[in-house]
């Protein structure tokens, strides 16, 4: 389980809890609690999220679990993916980019 303050996350495998959290880490890069929140709808929101989460973990050679029935379940579409896939682009090359850096060090 994955606490920061009155927040928890908890997933039933590792490969899971991978997507999980970077599902969380897209929300807050594509400013889904600042100033996108209020021009932006939760199915977007979660489209975005998740999608991201998708990108990363198929990057990074995990399987994705369940990314198109999350997006269902908020009414996503492929006109909602679309239509958010700039942002989707910009947020998945940031976190991969920081997972190449990340590795060149070690």
């Amino acid at each position: 389980m994955l606490r920061w303050e009155n927040h928890s996350v908890a997933w039933p495998d590792r490969r899971r809890g991978i997507q999980c959290v970077t599902h969380e880490v897209a929300h807050l890069l594509l400013l889904h609690t600042q100033e996108r929140r209020a021009e932006t709808t939760k199915c977007t929101r979660e489209t975005e999220a998740e999608a991201v989460a998708f990108v990363i973990c198929e990057a990074t050679g995990l399987k994705a679990q369940n990314s198109v029935d999350y997006i269902h379940l908020y009414s996503g579409n492929k006109e909602t993916l679309a239509a958010s896939l700039e942002c989707v682009q910009r947020t998945s090359a940031e976190i991969l980019a920081a997972i190449i850096s990340t590795q060149s060090t070690q």
